[in-house]
C-alpha cells in the first residue's frame, strides 16, 4: 500500500480534499453541496498526484474511506516528512559549496547536517 497519491498500483482511493472529491465541472460549489461527494463510495473523479495522506493508525489499519480523514486527508503534517527528505536530497549550488557534491543542500534548511563518518 502506497500512501502518496499515484503512486505504486494500490494508492489511495477517497482522498479527503475537495479538489479531488468534487468533480471540474465549471460550476462553484458550496460547501453544503460538497456533502454529496464527501458521502460518496466512488473513487474520486480527480488524482491528487503526489498528495501524501495521514496514512494507517498505531494498529497500521488503514481505511480508505473519504470520510475518515484521520486516514485519507493530505496535510502539511503528513507531508512535511517527504518535502524535507526530497529537499535534502536537491542537487547544492557548487559556488556555495566546498567539498564533493554530497546531495544536501548546505547552503539551505541543512547546513546544520553533519555527516557522520
Amino acid at each position: 500500500m502506497s500512501y502518496m497519491v499515484g503512486f505504486g498500483d494500490h494508492y489511495p482511493k477517497q482522498v479527503h480534499h475537495r479538489s479531488a472529491s468534487i468533480p471540474w465541472d465549471g460550476q462553484y460549489h458550496t460547501c453544503a453541496e460538497g456533502e454529496r461527494w464527501l458521502h460518496s463510495q466512488d473513487q474520486n473523479p480527480n488524482i491528487l498526484l503526489g498528495a501524501m495522506v495521514a496514512g494507517p493508525d498505531q494498529f497500521d489499519d488503514f481505511s480508505d474511506e473519504r470520510v475518515k480523514p484521520w486516514f485519507t486527508e493530505p496535510s502539511i503534517a503528513s507531508n512535511a516528512g517527504l518535502v524535507a527528505a526530497l529537499i535534502a536530497h536537491h542537487d547544492p549550488r557548487t559556488s556555495a559549496s566546498s567539498g564533493p557534491n554530497i546531495g544536501l543542500d548546505k547552503v539551505g534548511i541543512f547546513e546544520k547536517v553533519h555527516l557522520i563518518s
